[in-house]
């Protein structure tokens, strides 16, 4: 096996682990609680992006397309989550921060493929730094509102924050230099995506195994 078929075969992986979460999550989902049904939605909604993405890269149209669509639907998903379920009070600016985040991808998204006024071959994702950007200051608020009051008892919610934080930590560093990746030889790029899918499949199990976890316990104290 060549390690460019390696890293082909990890990307279906990553999507293994998105189905294998919804399949325990629909079969454990009248025992989630609404914090893990939200983040069932949210693993069904990028499973949906992934497979568009798989799709558009089938029929050759250009895969970029996805970047934005994606960057807006997880921000938009994140900031559901965090404001509902685990700040300890919402917050204004964080709601605020998250809608220029979302109106900025709806502008790039405009520039590039209903304007075109930008060039396409030096596509820059910047959408998705700001996705990521947003979505890490929401798990750095997260641990400010919980040092402030002094009474945190949902350590799974502190162990999920952190996973949020450390995958869109690693994700903004591996989007920064986009540009730089696909225009650069083959193997340099390859290494470079291999990473980033090794943190998106540990990420996916991640969320996968808090379903599971949420629904057995609901099921045990039943």
């Amino acid at each position: 096996m060549t390690f460019s078929e390696f890293a082909s075969f990890l990307g279906y992986v990553s999507s293994i682990a998105l189905v294998t979460g919804l399949v325990i999550g629909f079969l454990f989902y009248r025992n989630l609680n609404k914090l893990h049904k939200s983040i069932l939605f949210y693993m069904l909604l990028m499973f949906g992006i992934d497979a568009t993405s798989r799709a558009f890269r089938y029929y050759s149209h250009p895969n970029v397309i996805i970047i934005p669509i994606f960057s807006f639907i997880e921000l938009l998903s994140f900031i559901y989550i965090y404001n509902k379920h685990l700040l300890v009070k919402k917050s204004k600016i964080i709601i605020g921060l998250g809608l220029l985040g979302l109106v900025y991808i709806v502008a790039e998204f405009l520039q590039y493929f209903v304007f075109n006024t930008l060039d396409l071959k030096q596509f820059q994702p910047y959408c998705k730094i700001a996705d990521n950007f947003n979505i890490i200051i929401m798990a750095l608020v997260f641990y400010y509102q919980k040092m402030n009051s002094f009474n945190e008892t949902k350590w799974n919610n502190f162990r999920l924050n952190t996973a949020v934080l450390i995958y869109f930590t690693i994700n903004t560093i591996i989007y920064i230099p986009f540009n730089f990746i696909i225009n650069e030889t083959i193997g340099v790029r390859l290494y470079i995506w291999v990473v980033n899918i090794v943190i998106v499949l540990l990420f996916y199990s991640y969320l996968t195994v808090l379903i599971w976890k949420n629904g057995r316990r609901a099921i045990t104290k039943s």
